[in-house]
């Protein structure tokens, strides 16, 4: 069984220390459902940190090994969505952040004692741009489905909320839980249209099983995201 796996750091495994691995949910999955039915299996996986949909099409689905491999996959996972970020323009500054957990990281020791920014942070979260999202997540499926073989099973995560945890303004938080709400009904709605399954790993409990950095799953996180997976 061949498998291609795309997105983002949540997708790839990330690990904020070096001395530890973390093997991703695609791998934990795969291996489960090898262990049942009692097969072998391949995996290419092609996820980067600090991935969103606009570089999924640009860089990922542009790159013409990823092309074949996809064309050739038996199960395809996709994890994006999550470092869709409009930090750069509520902090007016050009810098480029690898990931959602650093802009988070940035936003909130920004938000510190400067209510003025809170309030523009609720703002721009209110005015969020589920269209170019939207645009973006037709293009990349509709991309993936012109290489996939006809049978391949497609499974997409939805978000979860990666600032749960955090010791952020009430009302940030509340914001951010509605951005994530509005962009999985996106993905949801397009599941039927593009042939893909949705796991979701937002009404799981992996923010509850995050590393130091409170955003990305631990071990246990990336096991529970497998098992949301296998179970559906």
């Amino acid at each position: 069984v061949y498998v291609t796996v795309l997105g983002d750091s949540i997708a790839k495994g990330y690990s904020g220390d070096e001395s530890v691995a973390i093997e991703p949910y695609s791998s934990l999955a795969m291996e489960q459902m090898a262990d049942e039915e009692d097969f072998q299996y391949e995996i290419m996986n092609y996820a980067r940190n600090g991935l969103d949909s606009a570089g999924m099409i640009d860089r990922i689905l542009a790159d013409e090994e990823v092309r074949k491999n996809v064309g050739r996959s038996d199960v395809i996972f996709i994890t994006v969505g999550s470092n869709e970020s409009a930090v750069q323009e509520i902090l007016d500054t050009d810098t480029k952040f690898k990931s959602a957990g650093e802009a988070l990281k940035v936003l909130r020791e920004s938000v510190t004692g400067n209510p003025l920014l809170v309030l523009k942070i609720i703002e721009a979260l209110e005015q969020w741009d589920y269209q170019s999202f939207e645009a973006n997540w037709t293009e990349m499926m509709q991309q993936i489905n012109s290489l996939k073989k006809e049978g391949a099973w497609i499974i997409v995560t939805n978000i979860y909320n990666p600032v749960a945890n955090l010791n952020i303004p009430s009302t940030m938080d509340r914001g951010v839980e509605n951005v994530i709400r509005n962009m999985n009904k996106i993905i949801e709605d397009h599941a039927e249209e593009y042939g893909y399954q949705v796991a979701d790993i937002f009404s799981s409990e992996v923010c509850d099983h995050v590393q130091p950095d409170g955003l990305h799953p631990d071990q246990t996180g990336q096991q529970i995201i497998a098992d949301q997976i296998c179970g559906e």
